[in-house]
């Protein structure tokens, strides 16, 4: 364990310094990257929430532990997007600038009356979204670096009143940091820089309808952050050539409602498949003050609420050797008339596997890994954004692409 929290420690470090693009795998800036094993799965874990990622997932799965659990792990994501332009940027061509990311989590649960109570601790960096574009390229007036990160620190309490039914719930501490920058026509900059925290729920209820059958249901409370920090204008034309304001907003992170049904062969397999409902509609218009003032400043958003599914399942090959498979679909919430390339999405379809290998006494040891890909739909964007500047634009297709590898490193005590 010792060495296993040395390497968490040293992911941790390396995520925090992470600043290359990262793409979502599911809606919005939501990156569901928590437990190898359930990502091999597509994420569809709900009705079954059998380990101490549940806190992520359905923390109602937690009174099914027979004894104290901690899981150490990250995801690597490896996006790639390129912009291809029409109209006024036909011929134009650019690569988004990326490299791997980074996302860590942990998990710590433990039953406290057997079968009947339960805690747990989740840390988690549920939403993100970064990237470079060139300085001078086609988006430079829009945006050209772009990062946010938010990590959530989540205790967890379950109680089993019935043989059958389990329900869990959650605080959420959401801690977000968000850096941007573009150009200001002629040759100027803008760089703001905020950060902000606020308080969300979660709710989970696990129902065994039979020793193969289970249904599982979650809700994720929306949580309004309040940003504040610093813009900063530079290079400016004359007469003012530079200005600093403090600048504050509110963004709410939206709710989630899902739902899914679990079948269980024995011990030897099982397979589920879950819905999720989001609130992205809360993310509308930000609104920013400033001091000194520097007028009326709004970020029209107007995200579409949004649907996702996802199939997975899991074969036991030995008393060692677990395998997956899943799959997972997820609209996009970004309308064509606001979509811009920090947040350059379609609509997408991904494709997972892995394993989980056992070992120790008990078995009470063991490493989950998954491997996904995402297949974001073709996009071609026609809209307004940009072109309050001249012969400016941001027309054109955008094609994505992101690889996924997730590692879980497990102790049951």
């Amino acid at each position: 364990m010792k060495i296993l929290a040395t390497i968490y420690i040293l992911i941790l470090v390396f995520s925090l310094h992470a600043t290359d693009a990262l793409a979502q795998i599911a809606s919005g800036l939501h990156n569901p990257v928590f437990s190898a094993s359930a990502l091999a799965q597509g994420n569809a874990f709900l009705a079954r929430a059998d380990d101490a990622s549940a806190i992520a997932f359905n923390p109602a799965g937690l009174t099914q532990l027979q004894r104290p659990e901690v899981s150490l792990g990250a995801g690597l994501i490896y996006p790639t997007v390129e912009y291809h332009g029409i109209n006024a940027n036909e011929g134009v061509d650019e690569n988004m600038d990326t490299t791997i990311n980074t996302i860590p989590n942990i998990f710590f649960a433990s039953p406290i009356i057997k079968d009947t109570l339960a805690i747990g601790l989740g840390v988690t960096a549920p939403y993100g979204l970064n990237g470079k574009w060139d300085e001078d390229g086609f988006s430079r007036f829009v945006v050209t670096d772009f990062d946010l990160k938010i990590i959530t620190i989540n205790p967890t309490l379950t109680y089993k009143p019935f043989s059958f039914l389990s329900i869990g719930a959650g605080l959420d501490y959401y801690y977000a940091e968000t850096e941007l920058e573009s150009r200001v026509p002629p040759e100027g900059f803008r760089d703001l820089d905020m950060h902000g925290d606020a308080f969300g729920y979660n709710i989970g209820i696990l129902y065994t309808i039979s020793q193969s059958h289970s249904i599982g249901f979650s809700f994720r409370s929306k949580a309004d952050i309040d940003f504040d920090g610093d813009l900063k204008l530079s290079n400016l034309s004359d007469p003012v050539t530079a200005l600093d304001s403090k600048i504050k907003t509110t963004a709410t992170l939206p709710e989630m409602l899902s739902l899914g049904y679990a079948y269980k062969f024995k011990n030897l397999w099982s397979i589920e498949a879950d819905v999720q409902w989001t609130h992205w509609s809360r993310f509308d218009v930000l609104r920013f003050t400033t001091d000194p003032p520097l007028g009326d400043i709004e970020d029209v958003r107007n995200w579409d609420n949004t649907w996702g599914f996802a199939l997975g399942g899991e074969y036991t090959l030995s008393e060692n050797l677990r395998v997956r498979g899943g799959y997972a679909f997820h609209e996009s919430p970004v309308p064509a008339e606001t979509f811009e390339p920090s947040v350059p999405q379609s609509s997408r379809h991904a494709l997972f596997t892995g394993f989980g290998y056992s070992w120790g006494k008990n078995l009470n040891k063991w490493i989950d890994i998954a491997y996904g890909i995402v297949f974001y739909e073709n996009r071609t964007i026609d809209n307004s954004a940009g072109e309050n500047i001249p012969g400016e634009t941001i027309d054109g297709r955008y094609d994505l692409l992101t690889h996924i590898l997730a590692i879980n490193f497990n102790y049951r005590f």
